[in-house]
């Protein structure tokens, strides 16, 4: 879910980001920050689908996302994993072992429902 501009240029810019190239202000309209997620998926040749945060931040707000937070949400949108804020918070390995389960368990559902 690509949210709210963290740090941006007409913000609380961010010396990371300038050393980077990464030069973004604050999304003033929808388009903008839809224009921002499609150039971040670019430059970091994301294949995972995004999907853009409104301008009310709802889903941003909803679940607690800046600066960083990472969810597992099932097919059923039952969240299955909430890692803690990042990017100090991230936990890799728990993640891939609530995801592990979390296909096992929809896997041996399938194979009892035939």
């Amino acid at each position: 879910m690509y949210v709210r501009e963290a740090h941006p240029t007409d913000g609380a810019s961010s010396p990371q980001n300038a050393k980077a190239g990464i030069s973004i202000r604050q999304h003033r309209t929808a388009e903008e920050r839809s224009e921002a997620a499609r150039h971040c998926c670019a430059a970091l040749h994301m294949t995972m689908p995004v999907v853009v945060d409104t301008m009310d931040d709802r889903v941003g707000h909803a679940y607690s996302g800046m600066p960083d937070r990472l969810y597992i949400i099932d097919r059923h949108g039952k969240v299955c994993y909430q890692g803690g804020r990042g990017p100090m918070g991230f936990t890799p390995a728990e993640m891939e072992q609530s995801l592990a389960l979390l296909l096992l368990h929809d896997a041996t559902t399938a194979s009892l429902a035939q």
